[in-house]
């Protein structure tokens, strides 16, 4: 399944255009949010003066973003897995992250800036373990990503929910937007999908993409796929995948 899903990701024209779309609502949903929460003036849409009393005395606002396939692009960490017919391990992937030689992703840079511009805080929100701290925050800042520094990166501790990370930034700020590629970048409520695979979640919480969750396409992995896998019968990856196909 994955050679498919990784040219898809690295040659199509439309996962370029899919990742330009993504972000650039995303600076309209910053906008209209800030305006909403009183942190900007309505008309002209730029940071509210200095000394402005934000409605409801509300914290500061913020932004949270995923990192892996939202900001940084490791598809040729996914490609050599496929020439290699190796399955995903921790060694291996951290030394692709060592090398720092990620690319940013399309509209992904200027995004942060854009944020940053707003008077908005960037957060990054990762499961990325903290041993790789220190080449993730080169890999970004030579990209010039907005905040990379371990003030605004909480990556994976003990635990791969986000939960808690996000928390964390929630005690001294209001977030305003979640990006990710994966819904439990978003919310916990996703974390878990049960039997319908976390489609009545999404339809119920329909109105919140675009406007508070921004999900990117990633086609190669992520939870859709091991949830997949866990619940399907069959003896070999392969043979789970077919056997989950709709045919008419």
């Amino acid at each position: 399944h994955c050679i498919l899903a990784t040219l898809w990701y690295q040659k199509s024209d439309e996962m370029r255009a899919l990742y330009y779309q993504c972000f650039r609502n995303a600076e309209t949903a910053i906008t209209q949010n800030l305006a909403l929460a009183g942190h900007t003036t309505p008309v002209t849409g730029t940071p509210a003066p200095e000394g402005t009393v934000l409605s409801g005395d509300r914290k500061p606002p913020a932004v949270v973003l995923d990192i892996d396939e939202t900001l940084l692009d490791n598809s040729p960490f996914q490609g050599w897995q496929v020439l290699e017919k190796k399955s995903f391990n921790n060694d291996d992937w951290f030394r692709w992250v060592e090398l720092a030689r990620a690319r940013p992703l399309p509209g992904a840079v200027d995004f942060t800036r854009y944020a940053d511009s707003m008077g908005v805080e960037v957060f990054y929100v990762s499961n990325r373990t903290v041993q790789e701290m220190g080449p993730t925050i080169e890999n970004m800042a030579e990209w010039g990503f907005v905040n990379a520094d371990s003030a605004h990166m909480l990556l994976k501790e003990t635990t791969s929910s986000k939960v808690e990370r996000r928390a964390l930034i929630e005690k001294h700020y209001e977030i305003l937007l979640l990006v990710g590629d994966n819904l439990a970048d978003h919310s916990g409520i996703y974390e878990k999908r049960g039997p319908d695979l976390g489609f009545e979640a999404v339809d119920a919480d329909r109105r919140l993409f675009g406007t508070k969750y921004i999900v990117l396409p990633n086609p190669m992995y992520g939870n859709w796929l091991n949830d997949l896998l866990r619940s399907a019968p069959g003896s070999t990856e392969r043979e789970k995948l077919v056997r989950l196909l709709e045919t008419f």
